[in-house]
C-alpha cells in the first residue's frame, strides 16, 4: 500500500520529467475531416438561424400557441419572448465555437515556417474552453426550453444577472438593467442564503438541477434517450475534460506546455509538426461528439419545447421539418471513419497495377504499388477498406445491397453500363436475392 510520501513523489516524477509525444492518428485524414464537420457546423448554424426567424415570427401570433401561453393571464405568456431570445444567445454561443474549430490554416506552409502549426497550451485552452462554455451553456438552455418553469427560469437570469453586476461597469449597467429587472434583483438579494445560492424554492425562484449532470440526464429521460448511457458519459467525460482546461488544472498546464521534441512530418498536404497531429485528434474528437449533441439532444430539446407551445398543426409542421433536417445531417456525419468491403481479383494486389478505391465520402483513393496493406484507408474521411480476393475473372459479386463489380475484372462499372445493360443485371440481382429468400424460409419451415 502506497503512503502520503509515495503519492506526492509519484506526482513530482509525473510533473518533471520530458515526455515523448505520440501520433496515434493521420494529419491528412484529421485536416479533412475537421474541415468537412466545421462545414456541416456551419450548416447546422444556419439551420438555427433559419428555425429562430420562423419561431419569433409565428410565436407572436396568440392564434399558432396553446392556451397557457396565449394572454398575459397566465406567467408562461413571456416565454413568447424568452424562447427565441436564448435561441439567438445559442447562435452567437455555436458561431464562436464553429470559429475556434475550423481547420488548420496550411497556405504556404513549407519546411521553413512549420513551426507556425506548433500546437501549445494557448491552443488547447483556446479550444477545450470555448467547448465547455458551448456545452454548458446549450444544455442550460436545453433544460429551461423543456422545463418552461417560470421560477426556474427566473432563478438562472438573475443569478447570471448577480455575478455580472458585481463587476460590470456603469454605462453596462445602464444599457442592460432597467428599472424592472432592478427591482427584481433586489428581491433575489433579499431572498435567504439557501435560496438566493442553492436554489431551494421561494415565492419568485426556484433550482432543481444545479450541475451540468443532473440536466443532463434530466434532458436525456425528457427526450427519451435515457437508456444511451454510453452517449451520456461520454458527454459528462468531455464536460470534466473540459473544465480542467477552463479552470487550468495541473494536468492541463503540464500535458500541453510540456517541453518535447516536435517532430516534422510529411505529407500530401505538406510538413507538419508532431504537435499538430496530437492536437487535432483530439480536436476532431471533440467537435464530432459536439455535432452529435446538437443533432441528438439540443435538437430534441428544441421539438420538445415547440411541442408544448405550438398548437399541433404549427408544431407538427416544425418538428417535421426539425426531424428530416437532423436525418441529412447524420447521414453526412455518418460518411466519415467507416469501414468498407471491396471484392477483388485475386493477384491484383501483388500486381503491379495502381487499384482504385472509391469511398462514399467521394474520393477515389488510387492505391499504388507496391500495395501496402497498412495503408489501405480513405486518405479524406479516415474509412477502413477491407479485401476480399475472388478466384478468376468473376464480374459481379450479387450482395445484398445490389450488384459490386469485383475489382480488376474484366467488366465496365456500373456507372458505365448503359440503361438496358444495369436493367438486366439488376433484374439478374433480383431473381437470385428472391430465389435466396425463398430458400431461406423453407429451411426455415
Amino acid at each position: 500500500m502506497m503512503n502520503e510520501k509515495d503519492v506526492i513523489k509519484s506526482i513530482a516524477t509525473n510533473l518533471s520529467e520530458k515526455r515523448s509525444a505520440a501520433a496515434l492518428n493521420n494529419y491528412e485524414v484529421l485536416y479533412n475531416n475537421i474541415n468537412y464537420v466545421n462545414k456541416l457546423l456551419d450548416n447546422f448554424i444556419n439551420n438555427i438561424i433559419h428555425l429562430e426567424k420562423d419561431i419569433e415570427n409565428k410565436i407572436k401570433i396568440s392564434d399558432n400557441v396553446n392556451d397557457e401561453f396565449k394572454t398575459n393571464a397566465s406567467s408562461k405568456f413571456y416565454f413568447r419572448d424568452i424562447i427565441p431570445r436564448i435561441l439567438l444567445n445559442d447562435i452567437e454561443v455555436l458561431k464562436k465555437f464553429s470559429l475556434i474549430s475550423k481547420g488548420d490554416d496550411i497556405t504556404g506552409i513549407d519546411v521553413k515556417n512549420v513551426h507556425f502549426l506548433k500546437k501549445e497550451f494557448i491552443d488547447y485552452s483556446e479550444f477545450v474552453t470555448i467547448t465547455r462554455q458551448t456545452l454548458d451553456s446549450l444544455v442550460s438552455d436545453a433544460y429551461q426550453m423543456i422545463l418552461l418553469d417560470e421560477k426556474e427560469m427566473n432563478f438562472h437570469v438573475l443569478t447570471s444577472l448577480k455575478s455580472f453586476e458585481l463587476y460590470a461597469t456603469k454605462s453596462i449597467r445602464q444599457s442592460l438593467f432597467n428599472e424592472e429587472i432592478t427591482h427584481a434583483l433586489d428581491e433575489f438579494d433579499n431572498l435567504n442564503y439557501n435560496q438566493r445560492v442553492r436554489g431551494v424554492e421561494s415565492n419568485i425562484t426556484k433550482c432543481s438541477k444545479k450541475t451540468f449532470g443532473e440536466k443532463l440526464d434530466f434532458i436525456f429521460g425528457e427526450i427519451g434517450l435515457i437508456s444511451d448511457t454510453n452517449f451520456i458519459d461520454e458527454l459528462k467525460n468531455l464536460f470534466k475534460f473540459s473544465s480542467e482546461f477552463t479552470h487550468i488544472g495541473y494536468i492541463s498546464t503540464f500535458f500541453s506546455s510540456a517541453e518535447q521534441t516536435d517532430i516534422v512530418f510529411g505529407s500530401n498536404l505538406g510538413p507538419y509538426l508532431l504537435s499538430t497531429e496530437n492536437f487535432n485528434e483530439l480536436k476532431y474528437e471533440i467537435i464530432e461528439t459536439m455535432i452529435k449533441f446538437l443533432v441528438t439532444v439540443y435538437m430534441a430539446s428544441i421539438s420538445k419545447t415547440l411541442e408544448r407551445i405550438f398548437c399541433t398543426k404549427y408544431s407538427e409542421k416544425i418538428i417535421e421539418e426539425i426531424e428530416e433536417y437532423i436525418k441529412d445531417l447524420m447521414g453526412y456525419v455518418n460518411t466519415r471513419n467507416n469501414e468498407y468491403y471491396f471484392f477483388i481479383r485475386e493477384g491484383l494486389i501483388q500486381s503491379d497495377q495502381t487499384i482504385e478505391l472509391p469511398c462514399m465520402c467521394g474520393r477515389i483513393n488510387n492505391w499504388k504499388s507496391p500495395h501496402d496493406l497498412s495503408d489501405i484507408y480513405c486518405k479524406s474521411c479516415g474509412s477502413k477498406f477491407n479485401l476480399i480476393e475472388v478466384e478468376g475473372n468473376p464480374g459481379y459479386i450479387m450482395t445484398s445491397s445490389g450488384p459490386a463489380k469485383v475489382i480488376g475484372s474484366d467488366v465496365p462499372d456500373l456507372d458505365e453500363m448503359s440503361f438496358e445493360e444495369r436493367k438486366e443485371l439488376f433484374e439478374e440481382w433480383g431473381k437470385i436475392m428472391s430465389d435466396t429468400s425463398a430458400d431461406n424460409k423453407l429451411k426455415g419451415n
